[in-house]
């Protein structure tokens, strides 16, 4: 009897050991961390069974846009582990975590990650993972010092813009690629409007009135599209007038979050956009034939992103169905036109399109340029560059070819600037009555209705879509031979009137 209790005893110790040796080590109270005052610490390494760890808490008040948490001054790899509302018992269920190899890490979360920043209490652990001592200068040590600081990057507006004012701004990735400003509407105001202009970046705007916005949940007005010019209209279409007082404007860029992104910003009370914005600028005249082709390759934003190709001086434009075909299998209501006045930013958004024809079976749309972005009109004679059409049949396997367009990873930023790859003709495929041309050549999302020219520049056709077959990948092309007789004849016409 005393043996088999003795082995029980044994046994449960073991146990023990064993789950313990796998956990935390917890302190009895866990210190708070205050934004903007680091703190210094120890952590004592052979203290006990499991994981050597401090723990810390801090609270994310209601005005908190985004929160980092760092650890600085460290000889050795210590990890990060956060968690709203409880302690964190088991490392692997941490809510947010940063253990790399970086012997100092640190936590960045905003109430637009993908696990949002939410008000309240957060419990922080800082742990020491392996199971030997580090070395420091020769010899193993049983302690790190390190620095544990805590900032709290507030919704807060810094600054009222006026109305009819225009305010730069820079949003920043240390805050979040986030910036808040208020204006004040005064009464009897039936509308006013906010224009963003000025920007590579794709730029939201969300608007609210008792306290800024830090998320499209908590806007009473927003506009998200993939435009970086982007406009929200406040105000009624009945006459009646809105709520006079302070607004607060949040501006965000919620894809890029590596580079400073700058914008211009005008809030004007009226439904109509200021004058200076309606002006259209000429295009400039190309240098050489690659030039023109680059400027004759604009960027499509409807429903989707794609690109286009400019066919005549009138402004028709031809791209692939599926780049402006909506969510209820008809044409976009909205299609927008960027035109690349200069190959090192991404093209600015002037113009708005109709879809003239489109072709479904052949995934092939004829589009004509109607107007401005704001609504205003193309200038009296004003002139597109345009491709020349060049002679598929003449293709031949082996022959070079470029492929120009606006590929989702031609940026580092939440938009691209054009881009220019190139491939040879690897074969061709027949597709009933229309021959596909097959490529080498990258064809990347975005690309879509692009250009493909030959050496003297003219434009042989589209890019259309991938074959990805076990990573092993084929581009296919849509030639301009595949375009119905009628919109040759109408591309014909346009650029003899």
């Amino acid at each position: 009897m005393k043996l088999r209790n003795t082995i029980f005893i044994f046994c449960f110790i073991l146990t023990t050991f064993i789950v313990f040796a796998e956990k935390p080590i917890k302190a009895a109270r866990a210190d708070e961390l205050i934004s903007g005052q680091p703190r210094k610490s120890t952590l004592e390494l052979d203290g006990g069974f499991g994981i050597p760890s401090d723990t810390f808490t801090f609270k994310v008040p209601k005005h908190a846009y985004a929160v980092r948490i760092s650890i600085d001054g460290s000889a050795a790899d210590l990890d990060l582990f956060l968690n709203p509302g409880s302690r964190v018992d088991d490392y692997a269920e941490a809510v947010y975590k940063s253990e790399g190899d970086s012997y100092n890490e640190s936590i960045f979360i905003t109430r637009q990650s993908e696990l949002p920043l939410e008000s309240g209490l957060y419990f922080v652990d800082v742990a020491y993972q392996y199971d030997f001592l580090p070395v420091s200068d020769g010899e193993k040590i049983s302690s790190l010092d390190y620095m544990i600081s805590i900032e709290i990057i507030s919704a807060e507006p810094d600054s009222v813009l006026l109305p009819g004012q225009s305010r730069d701004i820079t949003l920043r990735p240390e805050t979040g690629m986030f910036h808040t400003l208020a204006v004040d509407i005064p009464r009897g105001t039936e509308s006013f409007r906010i224009d963003v202009y000025n920007t590579d970046a794709d730029i939201d705007i969300f608007a609210a009135m008792k306290a800024p916005a830090k998320s499209r949940n908590e806007a009473l007005y927003s506009a998200e599209s993939m435009l970086g010019r982007e406009t929200l209209v406040v105000g009624s279409y009945s006459g009646e007038t809105l709520a006079s007082g302070r607004y607060y404007i949040s501006l965000m860029d919620q894809l890029a979050k590596e580079l400073s992104q700058k914008l211009s910003i005008i809030v004007t009370l009226d439904k109509e956009a200021p004058d200076f914005l309606l002006e259209l600028p000429a295009i400039p005249n190309p240098e050489d034939s690659l030039e023109a082709a680059l400027l004759s390759t604009v960027e499509i934003i409807s429903s989707s992103k794609g690109s286009g190709c400019l066919v005549s001086s009138k402004g028709l434009l031809l791209t692939n169905w599926h780049v402006i075909v909506g969510p209820d299998g008809k044409p976009s209501r909205q299609i927008n036109v960027a035109v690349s006045l200069s190959n090192y930013h991404p093209p600015r958004e002037l113009f708005t399109a109709d879809v003239v024809a489109w072709d479904e079976k052949l995934d092939l749309a004829l589009l004509r340029i109607t107007g401005g972005i704001y609504g205003n009109k193309l200038p009296y004679g004003y002139s597109f560059p345009y491709f020349k059409i060049g002679d598929p049949s003449r293709l031949r396997i082996g022959q070079p070819i470029g492929i120009i367009g606006y590929p989702e990873v031609g940026g580092t930023g939440s938009r691209t600037s054009i881009t220019f790859t190139s491939g040879i003709v690897s074969g061709f495929e027949n597709a009933g009555d229309c021959s596909l041309v097959k490529t080498d050549a990258l064809i990347n999302s975005g690309n879509s209705g692009g250009a493909v020219i030959d050496a003297y520049h003219e434009l042989l056709g589209i890019p259309g879509y991938v074959m990805d077959i076990d990573n092993d990948k084929m581009g296919y092309i849509y030639p301009v031979s595949c375009m119905p007789a009628d919109w040759i004849t109408r591309i014909t016409a346009d650029n003899h009137r």
